[in-house]
C-alpha cells in the first residue's frame, strides 16, 4: 500500500475522532444527548470506514481486529445510551413531574413506574459496560499494530500516538467499571484527553524530512572560508648560484668575469 494513502486514511480517521471526541462532551447531557448520541455514532462509523480502508491493502490481523471490536463497541454502547437516557428521562417525570400533577390523577402510577424506571437505567449501564470492555480490546489491538508497524508512522510522533492510545484504553477500562460510578468520570476524562491528543498528531503530519541540527546550519563563516579557500604558504624565491672557475694554471678561484687569475696572473680564456 503506498504510504501516502495509508497517511491520508490514518489522518482522516483521527480527525474523525477528535469529532468523536468534542460530541463526547455534549452526550452525557441528558435531553440533549437523544440528538448528540446518533451523531456520535455517525462519527465513529465515519472513522471505522477509514481504518477498513487501510486494512483493505494492509491485510493485518490486529487492525481488523479493531475495526470489528470497534464497531462492535459503539453499536453496543449506542443501545445502552439510549436506554439509560430514556430511564433518566421516565426517572425525572416520576419523581419530578408526576407529585406536581398527582392531584389531577394524570400520573395514577408513578410508584409502579419508579421500579421499571431503575431496572431500565440498570440495563442501560449494564449494556455499556459490555460495550466499553469490548472497547478496551479494540484499543488494545490498535496498539499492537502501531508497534508492529513503526515503520509506517514517523518516529517524532510514535510517542504521542501510544500514549493517546493508552489514555482511550485507560477511558474505555474505567467505563468497564462502571458499576463503581467514580470510574466513569475517570474514563470520560481519559477519553476526551486520548481523542484529542491522538487528534492533535493530523497537524503535524505523518512524513516528514528529516531536521537538519541548528550547528550544522550556523557554522562560524570563517570555518567555511578555511574550507573552501586554504591558505598556503609562499615559498622563498631561489637565489641564482654564484658560478665559480677555477685557474687552469694554479688551480685558485676566479670569480666569474674575471681576465686574469689573482694568484699567478695567468689570463684566463673565457
Amino acid at each position: 500500500m503506498p504510504s501516502s494513502n495509508f497517511e491520508t486514511d490514518w489522518i482522516n480517521f483521527v480527525k474523525s475522532l477528535r469529532g468523536v471526541g468534542v460530541l463526547l462532551l455534549f452526550v452525557i447531557i441528558p435531553y440533549l444527548a437523544f440528538v448528540m448520541i446518533p451523531i456520535y455514532f455517525i462519527f465513529t462509523i465515519v472513522a471505522t470506514k477509514y481504518v477498513n480502508n487501510m486494512n483493505r491493502e494492509l491485510k493485518n490481523s490486529f487492525l481488523q481486529n479493531f475495526y470489528s471490536k470497534y464497531l462492535t463497541a459503539s453499536i453496543v454502547k449506542l443501545i445502552g445510551s439510549i436506554i439509560v437516557h430514556v430511564g433518566s428521562a421516565m426517572l425525572a417525570i416520576v419523581l419530578t413531574i408526576a407529585p406536581m400533577f398527582d392531584h389531577f390523577y394524570l400520573f395514577p402510577f408513578p410508584g409502579r413506574l419508579l421500579p421499571a424506571t431503575v431496572i431500565l437505567l440498570i440495563i442501560g449501564f449494564v449494556i455499556m459496560i459490555i460495550g466499553s470492555s469490548v472497547e478496551v480490546g479494540a484499543w488494545d489491538n490498535l496498539k499492537y499494530f502501531i508497534q508492529d508497524n513503526n515503520d509506517l508512522f514517523p518516529e517524532r510522533t510514535l510517542g504521542d500516538i501510544r500514549n493517546s492510545v493508552d489514555n482511550l484504553r485507560s477511558g474505555a477500562l474505567m467505563w468497564a467499571l462502571g458499576f463503581l460510578i467514580v470510574p466513569i468520570i475517570i474514563g470520560w476524562i481519559f477519553q476526551l484527553i486520548g481523542y484529542f491528543s491522538l487528534s492533535n498528531v493530523a497537524k503535524w503530519g505523518m512524513k516528514g524530512e528529516p531536521i537538519t541540527p541548528v550547528a550544522e546550519i550556523y557554522q562560524p563563516i570563517s570555518h567555511d572560508i578555511q574550507k573552501a579557500q586554504p591558505v598556503s604558504t609562499p615559498t622563498p624565491e631561489p637565489q641564482p648560484e654564484e658560478i665559480v672557475k677555477f685557474c687552469p694554471m694554479c688551480g685558485a678561484k676566479v670569480p666569474e668575469g674575471a681576465r686574469f687569475c689573482g694568484e699567478c696572473g695567468v689570463h684566463i680564456v673565457s
